[in-house]
């Protein structure tokens, strides 16, 4: 944590280091300084906070990862050994300095301050696999910090003690105080798979019910981790709790003047079995809530007693202040509903068992009454990544959306587009817009709508253009208030649902948004303005098979052939098309050395975006498309298949990125849609040995994958711009 005084921006005063903390150069092996850490702690001597939290997994490392003759290289050491060095800067700056001056001595102890180190330990020092309720161990349940440690219960354990040891010896050689956290099992919201409640919940929600045996049976997991025993008593800490355990430790502030390091355990000190966890996770209403959960590993685990293990709290209570705050019931719905929302973020999918519906039923029970009534739908940490969708977006879920001016509009068009094959539509929501410039173009000869060509006969051809092709404007435009006092209205008197009069603007229907509450809360959200643009499925009548989105100031080139198109399918056998948009249009050459096009720097969150996408891109070794000056794929033209769920998945897919970003829609679209195309060759290539070569749309008509949950493939198809559309 670097605290930086002098800035006024908190977001610019928390820097973030993501690195390989294990030294790599021969000639730092013997000092034991770890080059990174020495150029952390030397660009920002202002750091007054170092919290060491867990190792990587103990299956992916050694248990005490150092060489022999490599006394110093653990990443525990390393820390301890730089802060080691801050303590011999000091003295050494503290040396040269006069005696009597008492204000140059304290701006050399300011200058070279210690942090506060907080590092994360573990339950398992404990030796908690002999431990019961009525043992005669040196350390009875439950489990006190100022009792001796015999031996540890794991090989992690063993090597969390160590880490206590060496904070102990620095303490005792060198005068470093430290906080180190015992942590009992964490759980919660983005946990860690293999661990108990991780995997209970996962099996609960997704992989656990066989429809062909009896409707209440619980099958487990057959890959569950061997040491899974569902009669373990363990104390389970939600993940919220264990960040205030830390947040309280890096305030700890000893009475003492030369306190000894102090460890704390972090538990609720309560324990709870797998059994009584599964029964947490269950509706009072299942018949076998309460018996034993059936593994293929329950042989191996019968040869075993039963463990227990929870944390005495009286330690961290008087002197960290620190109690566990959410109860298991809050913790495991908490846990439960974003695995399952991780899994379905645009709903649930309708073909589940009978069990997995009751089970949704209970999770959305559980929700309501822990989670949602603590969250704003704004608050993004409190929903942990979870993106809340406007309520007229078909991505939306009905129990948790914002309402905003399209809710009306949607099904205001839902009415007007009844009957529909295709609607073409376009948004332009400038309050001072005047006219809508495809809409004063010749059109005569170049079928840039919906119904041109039709035969005028019994008034088809007029009443498809007049309901096929729809512009959400602004209410408080010029253009609406002067087509209004010119009498550009008509009404459908042969339309059962009893629309309003319906204002004419060429070809286009315009259907005005009120003001009223507009962007309510994503306000100057692109997102939100333009979100029928790319999230369309909410907005047309049930029976439009194609919405076709063309900003204000193009024209479509010929929409029957575009059509057609979108109806053929691509070239591969059981293939569809999901969207079609087109490619970029370039002036000029934006990869010449020598190019004078003109670029504007942007948008500080389009700027992340790019940086975050160019990053993955690297990672996949140029594997994606796109990574230029300016986006490959134009948005101004797009073409939605409003038919298949794998159009639909790919279309929130889009918004949602667009959504987490707040940015504009053209970098999220062509990052997703490079990102379906990988995992599609990706899946290809792992299953049949196929090329994992990249998509390209430097090809006419390029095609790129969409993930498919069915055996019908597919495709997002790229067009050049020329073919489709051409300004006005």
């Amino acid at each position: 944590n670097n605290n930086n005084n002098n800035n006024n921006n908190n977001a610019d005063s928390i820097k973030f280091y993501r690195a390989d903390m294990r030294p790599s150069i021969p000639e730092f092996f013997d000092m034991g300084e770890l080059p990174l850490l020495e150029g952390i702690f030397g660009s920002h001597p202002d750091i007054t906070h170092v919290v060491h939290l867990a190792d990587d997994d103990i299956k992916n490392q050694a248990i005490i990862p150092r060489n022999r003759d490599s006394v110093k290289a653990g990443r525990m050491e390393g820390i301890l050994e730089e802060l080691r060095l801050i303590l011999e800067r000091r003295a050494a700056a503290a040396a040269v300095t006069d005696e009597k001056d008492n204000e140059e001595e304290e701006n050399v102890v300011a200058a070279y301050r210690l942090p506060q180190f907080v590092y994360a330990s573990s339950y398992e020092v404990y030796d908690y696999l002999s431990t019961s309720e009525d043992s005669e161990q040196s350390n009875p349940l439950p489990f006190r910090e100022d009792k001796p440690i015999t031996t540890p219960s794991s090989l992690h354990g063993a090597s969390k003690l160590i880490d206590e040891i060496l904070a102990s010896a620095y303490h005792s050689t060198h005068g470093i105080f430290s906080v180190g956290l015992r942590f009992f099992p964490v759980y919660g919201p983005w946990g860690n798979p293999g661990t108990d409640v991780y995997d209970l919940a996962e099996d609960m929600c997704f992989r656990s019910f066989d429809d062909n045996s009896d409707e209440d049976s619980f099958i487990h997991d057959e890959n569950m981790r061997d040491n899974f025993f569902d009669e373990d008593i363990k104390d389970y800490v939600y993940i919220d709790d264990a960040v205030d355990a830390i947040m309280n430790a890096m305030q700890y502030r000893p009475p003492a003047q030369d306190p000894s390091p102090v460890v704390f355990n972090v538990g609720t000190g309560k324990g709870f079995s797998l059994k009584q966890i599964r029964d947490e996770m269950m509706p009072n209403s299942f018949d076998n809530k309460g018996q034993t959960i059936r593994s293929t590993k329950q042989q191996y685990n019968s040869q075993r007693q039963a463990t227990t293990s929870y944390a005495s709290t009286e330690l961290s209570n008087s002197l960290l202040g620190f109690k566990a705050q959410v109860p298991l019931s809050v913790g495991i719905a908490k846990t439960m509903t974003w695995l399952r929302e991780r899994s379905a973020p645009f709903g649930k999918d309708s073909k589940v068992s009978t069990l997995q519906k009751r089970i949704d039923s209970f999770v959305d029970n559980s929700l309501a009454k822990a989670t949602r009534e603590e969250c704003s739908p704004f608050d993004r940490e409190c929903l942990r990544g979870a993106s809340i969708f406007p309520c007229a977006s078909e991505c939306s879920k009905a129990e948790s959306c914002t309402p905003s001016a399209w809710d009306d509009a949607a099904s205001l068009s839902r009415l007007i587009t009844s009957g529909c094959d295709a609607v073409m539509f376009t948004i332009l929501l400038d309050k001072d817009a005047e006219q809508i410039p495809s809409a004063n173009a010749s059109t005569a000869s170049s079928l840039s709508f919906v119904g041109a060509g039709l035969p005028e006969i019994g008034d088809v051809g007029e009443r498809t253009k007049a309901r096929c092709n729809i512009a959400f404007v602004s209410e408080e435009s010029p253009l609406v208030q002067r087509l209004r006092s010119e009498g550009e209205v008509y009404t459908d008197d042969n339309d059962s649902n009893e629309l309003p009069e319906m204002i004419r603007h060429g070809y286009w229907t315009l259907l005005p948004l009120k003001p009223s509450g507009w962007m309510s809360a994503f306000s100057r959200s692109f997102a939100l303005e333009h979100l029928p643009k790319i999230s369309p499925g909410q907005f047309f009548g049930s029976s439009v098979r194609y919405a076709i989105f063309v900003e204000p100031s193009l024209l479509v080139a010929d929409l029957p052939r575009i059509l057609k198109q979108m109806d053929g399918g691509s070239m591969e056998k059981d293939s569809v098309i999901a969207m079609m948009a087109m490619k970029r249009r370039q002036s000029c050459d934006a990869s010449d050395r020598r190019s004078t096009c003109p670029w504007t720097r942007p948008q500080d969150n389009d700027s992340i975006q790019r940086t975050m996408h160019n990053m993955v891109r690297v990672t996949l070794k140029g594997d994606l498309l796109g990574g230029g000056l300016t986006q490959v794929i134009d948005s101004s033209f797009l073409v939605h298949s409003l038919q298949g769920e794998d159009a639909k998945m790919l279309r929130c897919d889009v918004y949602s990125e667009a959504v987490q970003w707040g940015s504009s829609l053209d970098a999220s679209l062509e990052f997703i849609l490079s990102l379906h195309d990988f995992w599609r060759r990706a899946g290809k290539h792992w299953s049949s040995g196929e090329s994992l070569e990249p998509g390209s749309v430097n090809t006419e008509n390029s095609l790129l994958g969409v993930l498919s949950s069915s055996d019908t493939q597919s495709f997002a198809q790229i067009v050049p711009s020329e073919e489709v559309i051409h300004s006005v």
